[in-house]
């Protein structure tokens, strides 16, 4: 009887090390920033009376490349902004966009519309950060207003 018991227990050990799955690492420097250093505006959550027929988010990611409005500290002057859209059906069109280096994106809006898959947005942008701004009184705020039409296959900047 201790044989069987011993068999068993050495039967579901050796499943359960084969079963373990391998890990894989992602070697794509930009996804990596993306899923470690952004922060998320899910813009479907925003305005709840103005129906979404296409999900859309913006991913901040901090940019590191110029630094000059923080003289010798870590402060992020810039971020930069992807946005992913996705139909909201069984077998979406997804996509992902660079939409550009800005200070700070300080507001989204939607626009109501009633074309299929396209979403209207507004943004108001900061030309620094607000961390910059008041850090460094020198610097000389532009505040910029942008319209995206976002659809499944395209995105345009205005």
């Amino acid at each position: 009887m201790k044989l069987i018991i011993f068999y068993s227990v050495l039967l579901l050990l050796s499943c359960s090390v084969n079963s373990a799955k391998k890990i894989k690492s992602i070697n794509n420097p930009l996804l990596v920033s993306i899923l470690v250093n952004s922060k998320l505006a899910n813009l479907n959550i925003l305005q709840k009376n103005i129906e979404k027929n296409l999900l859309v988010k913006i991913y901040e990611v901090p940019s590191t490349e110029e630094n000059k409005c923080f003289p010798e500290s870590h402060g992020i002057c810039k971020h930069k902004y992807y946005l992913a859209t996705s139909q909201l059906d069984d077998s979406p069109i997804i996509n992902a966009y660079y939409l550009g280096e800005f200070g700070e994106i300080v507001e989204y809006k939607w626009e109501k519309t009633n074309e299929l898959d396209t979403a209207i947005i507004y943004i108001r942008t900061n030309k620094y950060s607000k961390a910059a701004l008041n850090y460094n009184k020198s610097l000389i705020n532009i505040e910029k207003l942008y319209k995206i039409i976002a659809k499944p296959n395209k995105v345009i900047l205005k």
